[in-house]
């Protein structure tokens, strides 16, 4: 008999395999046996395309522009976003780590089944779906028509060239996925914080250093986020400092001297740092929010350097959960500190009450900046992963500001931060020891978190 060439024996055995599962009752064909029949394996997310994780998030950062979405809500969200964008691939990355553990409070989170294949974008995108969804339920209704299409303009994609099985496998993984992190997210004190937020500014009698609303419109923004559980195992006091330029009222103090630099600087202000306070001002319906700006600046370099999935998971899983951990703990410091602004500091002390800042003070205490402390923590992480690259950020053409170009993205932080002084609603003490505080968070966040067994 003449000996069978190797196509025809694989011919053969493919032919002899789709026999077998059209004989056998259908309640008895395995999913393994099916896979078999139309060829499917799962494929490592270290050779899969970003799209899908890379769509989410630019509906991530639309939905928390389109429904004016705070910066330390845009932080927790965009946290979530990367907890979820890895647990929803880790599995088939061969030596990825789960969060599971590494997060305080993180367990009990769904596996993949054995001798089960799995397409991880498809995973990803119903994970993201639900976790999207509840990260923004506060500013919009549930199962939101945007967030619906996308996933299942997504999932028709994807359907199309996996098995049923494979594809109902994975999409119910993603589910059980997302729907694990939304408990977790539900733990972590953001409700609470929503219900019980009342909150009245002390009295500054015997404290000409504290913050306090003096308008009657307004109330403090955001007074217990710094109560929120942070993504980690960071200890609740870690990168706090103290001032270097303590408060005073002496002429002479340093303190003094740097509010006199602000209305120097504010009457002599050129055009480019006039920009600069708008460019990275970031306020909320207007643009993606300080620390969607930074992941939009990640999603850039992504795209330019054309990263798989794997590669694009681990970038934004870092950055995502660095700018939540950051906000809260900046956010902790300022209620804290409660240091006054600027502007109430020029109007009694420097007897200038008709001054007012080039960008509108904000209702909540000066230090630490929160735009110095997000740039400082960006900065670190996307060096890590980009090094000290030149490169053009675009994200401000949205609002008809030009794309600029920074040497690194040091450079961008350090501009990002004093654009805050030039718009005369920081000290420099707040913005130097927010790069300090933003830089030692992402740096302990990297090291205390595992992504990839190196």
């Amino acid at each position: 008999m003449k000996k069978l060439n190797e196509m025809q024996y694989i011919l053969v055995q493919v032919l002899i395999s789709m026999c077998l599962i059209a004989t056998t009752p259908r309640a008895l064909q395995s999913p393994v046996n099916l896979e078999i029949a139309h060829a499917n394996r799962s494929i490592a997310p270290t050779i899969l395309n970003n799209n899908i994780a890379l769509g989410w998030l630019d509906m991530l950062c639309d939905q928390i522009r389109f429904q004016r979405v705070g910066t330390p809500p845009a932080s927790r969200a965009f946290g979530y976003f990367g907890l979820a964008l890895h647990q929803s691939i880790v599995a088939g990355i061969s030596n990825g780590v789960s969060l599971e553990n590494q997060l305080i409070d993180l367990k009990n989170i769904p596996v993949p089944a054995n001798n089960q294949n799995y397409d991880w974008n498809i995973v990803l995108n119903n994970c993201e779906y639900i976790v999207c969804d509840e990260a923004l339920s506060r500013y919009m209704s549930p199962n939101s028509i945007g967030l619906i299409s996308l996933r299942d303009k997504f999932n028709q994609q994807l359907q199309q060239n996996t098995s049923y099985y494979i594809f109902t496998a994975s999409k119910q993984l993603g589910e059980s996925l997302g729907n694990a992190i939304v408990n977790y997210m539900k733990n972590d004190g953001y409700d609470y914080t929503r219900e019980n937020n009342i909150y009245e500014c002390p009295s500054r009698t015997g404290h000409p250093e504290w913050y306090e609303i003096t308008d009657i419109d307004r109330s403090a923004y955001e007074p217990y986020w710094g109560t929120l559980r942070l993504l980690g195992s960071l200890p609740p006091d870690i990168c706090s400092t103290n001032s270097a330029t303590p408060f005073s009222l002496n002429p002479n103090s340093e303190f003094y001297k740097s509010a006199m630099k602000i209305v120097k600087v504010d009457t002599s202000l050129s055009q480019y740092n006039r920009v600069s306070a708008l460019y990275w001002q970031d306020n909320p319906i207007e643009t993606f929010t300080t620390p969607g700006h930074w992941m939009k600046i990640a999603k850039q370099q992504i795209v330019e350097r054309n990263f798989n999935l794997a590669q694009t998971a681990e970038v934004l899983t870092y950055l995502g959960i660095t700018l939540m951990n950051t906000s809260i703990i900046t956010w902790k410091l300022k209620y804290k500190v409660n240091l006054l602004r600027p502007e109430t500091y020029i109007h009694e002390v420097l007897n200038k009450p008709d001054w007012q800042p080039y960008q509108e003070s904000p209702p909540f205490p000066e230090y630490p900046s929160e735009r110095a402390s997000c740039a400082g923590a960006a900065a670190e992480v996307l060096t890590k992963y980009f090094g000290s690259t030149t490169f053009i950020d675009k994200t401000e053409m949205l609002i008809a500001l030009k794309s600029r170009t920074y040497k690194s993205f040091k450079e961008a932080a350090e501009e990002a931060a004093w654009s805050s002084f030039y718009g005369g609603i920081d000290f420099e003490a707040g913005i130097k020891d927010g790069l300090t505080i933003g830089n030692c968070i992402a740096t302990h966040t990297i090291q205390t978190i595992t992504l990839i067994h190196q």
